[in-house]
C-alpha cells in the first residue's frame, strides 16, 4: 500500500500562515487592503493551487477595482496560467511586480507567519498510517525550504519515504493539476496498488484523474474536507484525520 499526502490544508493547517501571506502580499503590491475571504474565494474558485499565483490574481483584482463576482466572470479564462494572468494585466493596463520580486516578498511574510501553523494529522494517526502503508509520500506545491521548516518543527520527516516539492517541478505549467508531480513520484517509487492520494483541492483531484487517465493507473483520491472544498464531488471523503485509518482498513477488507 502506498499513501501520499498533500501538505497545506491536509497535513498542516495553513489558514494562519500562507493565507495571511497572500493578504500581506496583495496589500503590499496593490496598495489596497483586500479581505482574506475575497482572496481565498479567488484562489479556490479558480482552482489556483500555487499561493504565489493566487497573490498575482489578488493584485489584479485589487487594482481592477470592480465587484468580486464581476471579476470572477471576466478573469476566469485567464486564471489557469501565470502567463495568461500577466497577459490580462497588460490588456487592462495593470502593473504587476516581477514574479521573483513577488515570490521573495511572499516568502518573507510566510517566514513571519509560519510559527502559527498547526498540525492537522496528529502523530498517533501518522504512526498508524505508517505501519499500515508500505510507503508514505508527500506531493506538495510548497518550496522545499518552507516544507523543511514545518517538517522539522513538527518532526514529520520520520514518517515519509519520498517527497516531491515545488523545487522538483521544472516549469509552472507542470504543477498540479498537471499529472507531472505524480508521474515524477512514481519515477522514484515502483507503482504497486493500492495507492491513495489525500488532497483538499480540485487541483489535487485533477492531478490524480489526469495521472490515472494518462498512465492507465488507479490512484484513489481521498478528499480532506475543509470549508473551502464542499463543492468537490469525489467518492472518498474524510472530515477528521483519524478517519483515514478506517478508509485504509475498509479498503483491505473489501478488495
Amino acid at each position: 500500500m502506498i499513501v501520499i499526502f498533500d501538505v497545506d490544508g491536509v497535513l498542516i493547517d495553513v489558514s494562519k500562515s500562507y493565507h495571511y501571506s497572500i493578504v500581506d502580499t496583495v496589500t503590499f503590491f496593490s496598495g489596497k487592503k483586500v479581505s482574506k475571504e475575497a482572496l481565498l474565494d479567488i484562489k479556490f474558485s479558480f482552482n489556483i493551487n500555487n499561493d504565489w499565483d493566487a497573490s498575482i490574481a489578488g493584485i489584479i483584482f485589487s487594482k481592477l477595482n470592480i465587484p468580486l463576482e464581476k471579476f470572477k466572470e471576466i478573469f476566469k479564462e485567464y486564471s489557469q496560467s501565470l502567463e495568461k494572468m500577466y497577459q490580462f494585466a497588460t490588456e487592462h493596463n495593470i502593473t504587476l511586480p516581477e514574479y521573483q520580486e513577488l515570490v521573495d516578498y511572499f516568502e518573507k511574510r510566510y517566514q513571519e507567519h509560519r510559527k502559527k501553523e498547526e498540525l492537522i494529522f496528529p502523530h498517533d494517526v501518522l504512526e498508524r498510517v505508517s505501519k499500515k502503508a508500505d510507503i508514505l509520500g508527500v506531493i506538495t506545491g510548497r518550496p522545499f525550504d518552507d516544507l523543511d521548516y514545518s517538517f522539522k518543527h513538527f518532526d514529520l520527516y520520520k514518517y515519509f519515504d519520498y517527497i516531491i516539492t515545488e523545487d522538483d517541478i521544472p516549469k509552472p505549467e507542470l504543477r498540479k493539476p498537471s499529472a507531472y508531480p505524480l508521474r515524477l513520484f512514481f519515477e522514484k517509487v515502483s507503482y504497486e496498488e493500492p495507492v491513495f492520494y489525500i488532497g483538499d483541492t480540485n487541483a489535487d483531484l485533477q492531478m490524480v484523474n489526469s495521472f490515472n487517465k494518462e498512465e492507465n493507473k488507479n490512484v484513489n483520491f481521498i478528499l480532506k474536507e475543509t470549508p473551502h472544498n464542499q463543492d468537490i464531488n469525489t467518492e472518498i471523503k474524510i472530515k477528521e484525520a483519524d478517519e483515514i485509518c478506517e478508509v485504509l482498513n475498509s479498503y483491505d477488507y473489501s478488495h
